[in-house]
Parts: C-alpha cells; sequence; structure tokens
C-alpha cells in the first residue's frame, strides 16, 4: 500500500512514550485499526502542553479553547 502507521507515523515507535507502537507490533506498516484510531482519538493534549495533541499535532479538540475538560492536579 505505501502507507505507514498513521499513529507513530511508520517509525514503530510512539515517541512520546518511547516504546513500540501497539498499533501496528512496532513494525511501522499500515493497519486499519491504526487508521480508525487516529481518524476518532481522544485528545492527547494533556501528555503535553494542553494546547496541541501530540498524535495528529492539531489544536486541543476539547470543547473549551485550550482547557481540558479533565484537569490533573501537580502531584
Amino acid at each position: 500500500m505505501g502507507k505507514g502507521c498513521p499513529v507513530c507515523k511508520g517509525s514503530g515507535t510512539i515517541t512520546l512514550l518511547d516504546c513500540p507502537c501497539s498499533f501496528c507490533n512496532g513494525t511501522g506498516e499500515y493497519t486499519k485499526s491504526a487508521e480508525s484510531y487516529y481518524k476518532s482519538h481522544i485528545c492527547q493534549c494533556v501528555l503535553l502542553d494542553r494546547k496541541r495533541c501530540p498524535l495528529c499535532g492539531k489544536k486541543c479538540h476539547h470543547d473549551t479553547p485550550n482547557k481540558p475538560k479533565i484537569l490533573l492536579s501537580p502531584q
């Protein structure tokens, strides 16, 4: 097909977590499950700056601008 895994961008590793991609089993190859997840994923902005999703790079997907519905308290 020529397409790589949309979740790990074909690298086989989820950089943010520094672990093998579970959608392609670390191969970087395209899978339908990875494409489905990518199309309807939960915004991962809480893992970085709470402004952009590190998975797709788009602005925060939440209803209120840059304010996730679930706030994590500092530890």
